[in-house]
């Protein structure tokens, strides 16, 4: 049999201190009714509004496209392999070894396989005058600045 013994000021009591970030032991300075307000942090000492101690949630995992029947991917998963995808049929099955190494200071055209020293391998799709080729990597495509195109 417990014995519920009521608050009063100078009780200590467990409160979250946003000073220490943490859970801690603190002494009640001022109460409204049987309501404690006010505490003071037994660690660091500082004086705030008591805040009680929340009982964590257990984290709930959520899955997308399961009340439609679908399976459960995110859209992050599924767009990484929609990219993935494009990337292999755009590729064909060219040689990666002939991929020129990518400068800035060269030039490209379209259909030009591209090395990339952070990207990888990639594709040339398009040419954005004046300095510019947007090309197609594994995770995705990419606008890359380049040397103008030389004219004839």
């Amino acid at each position: 049999m417990t014995i519920n013994k009521e608050l009063t000021a100078g009780d200590d009591i467990d409160s979250r201190c946003l000073k220490c970030k943490h859970v801690t032991n603190h002494t009640i300075v001022a109460m409204v009714g049987s309501k404690v307000v006010k505490v003071q942090c037994n660690v660091c000492r500082a004086l705030h509004n008591y805040r009680p101690i929340q009982v964590e949630k257990k984290a709930t995992v959520r899955r997308s496209g399961e009340k439609s029947g679908q399976p459960g991917k995110t859209g992050r998963i599924s767009r990484e392999l929609k990219a993935e995808n494009n990337f292999r049929e755009l590729l064909g099955g060219r040689d990666p070894v002939a991929a020129l190494e990518y400068a800035m200071t060269e030039s490209f055209t379209d259909d030009d396989l591209v090395s990339h020293p952070v990207f990888g391998i990639g594709l040339v799709t398009r040419m954005i005058p004046p300095n510019k080729i947007e090309v197609v990597f594994k995770e995705g495509s990419k606008v890359l600045i380049c040397a103008p195109k030389e004219k004839k």
